[in-house]
């Protein structure tokens, strides 16, 4: 009893709302359904607007920071008995902030979890596995790079644009993730554009042979100017643990989201539980193992898990790795 008091004591600190007020109907295809309370007149026309949560990776603190995507997903709503029922078009699955709001000010906010979850976290092995590719092609442009600059590689027009043509194709894979792990995507989205955009391709802007620095620290070959082939391998070097702890992020702050959210309904309890079991098979096979993970997502899945308790946990394993 007195493990499920001090639950109780922490979710009260949540920045989550216990009860949600935006509840998310039976997704289809084409449509999700939300409906909430609407303090407004009968027949009133509200603005539902929703951004997802997106994620950037700080690497001095080691830490994720959260912040809004800035495409903007849109409803009307009509307001019933203090109540509004409505919906978005499909769009990418994942946490949003949504808002409701009439022309003269901000009703509310919240952060409700979207979409077809369990195929977005099925999906998720395919996305880390096109990563880590990119991290590992991503190191042979650089030792490509390196080659020129120690002139044992030509550096023509011909072998600029094979190069460019080579690099393309992983930069468009990575473009292409749909995922929810947008940090370590964002991660290699920054190496490729600074390798996409090296100045090696002029003779005159290369070293002289036999020039100081070792290749490999040579700054001004970048769009920034102090970057170095050697930051950007330790950057790709650190992609798998990086993945992993959004791994983390992605999975428990969105189930703590869809336990949230299911209520009283054990249907909806049930469809988050087998969430969990997804989502734990997707930790399992994340880079770097984290055991300790994998066993609150297990833990999740268990239908005699107290709810309040895991949503504690899950809330506090996903938020211990996220800037406040």
């Amino acid at each position: 009893m007195k493990s499920l008091a001090l639950a109780f004591v922490a979710l009260a600190l949540l920045p989550q709302e216990e009860v949600p007020k935006i509840v998310p109907g039976d997704v289809t295809p084409s449509k999700w359904p939300v409906s909430g309370p609407a303090e407004a007149e009968d027949g009133s026309e509200l603005s539902l607007r929703g951004r997802r949560v997106i994620r950037l990776w700080d690497f001095a603190r080691k830490r994720f920071n959260e912040t809004l995507e800035n495409a903007i997903i849109r409803s009307l709503v009509t307001v019933s008995q203090k109540r509004f029922e409505g919906g978005f078009k499909a769009n990418l699955p994942g946490r949003y902030s949504l808002s409701l709001s009439n022309e003269d000010k901000l009703l509310y906010t919240e952060r409700v979890a979207l979409g077809s979850i369990d195929p977005l976290f099925a999906r998720t092995p395919e996305d880390i596995k096109t990563m880590l590719e990119a991290k590992d092609k991503g190191l042979t442009f650089l030792d490509e790079i390196e080659k020129i600059l120690e002139r044992r590689t030509a550096n023509g027009q011909r072998e600029r644009d094979d190069f460019l043509k080579r690099v393309n194709v992983w930069a468009v894979k990575i473009d292409e993730l749909r995922g929810d792990l947008t940090a370590s995507k964002e991660v290699l989205r920054q190496v490729y554009f600074h390798i996409r955009n090296v100045q090696v391709w002029e003779e005159e802007k290369l070293p002289p042979p036999g020039a100081n620095d070792p290749p490999r620290n040579k700054k001004k070959i970048f769009v920034d100017m102090e970057l170095t082939i050697e930051a950007l391998r330790k950057i790709l070097e650190s992609v798998p643990e990086i993945i992993s702890s959004e791994v983390r992020v992605s999975t428990t702050l969105i189930l703590e989201r869809l336990f949230a959210q299911a209520g009283s309904s054990e249907r909806r309890k049930d469809a988050a539980r087998g969430i969990a079991r997804t989502a734990s098979k997707l930790a399992d096979a994340a880079p770097v193992p984290d055991r300790d993970l994998v066993r609150l997502l297990d833990q999740a899945a268990d239908k005699t898990t107290d709810i309040a308790e895991i949503r504690t946990a899950l809330s506090q394993s996903g938020t211990s790795l996220v800037s406040q």
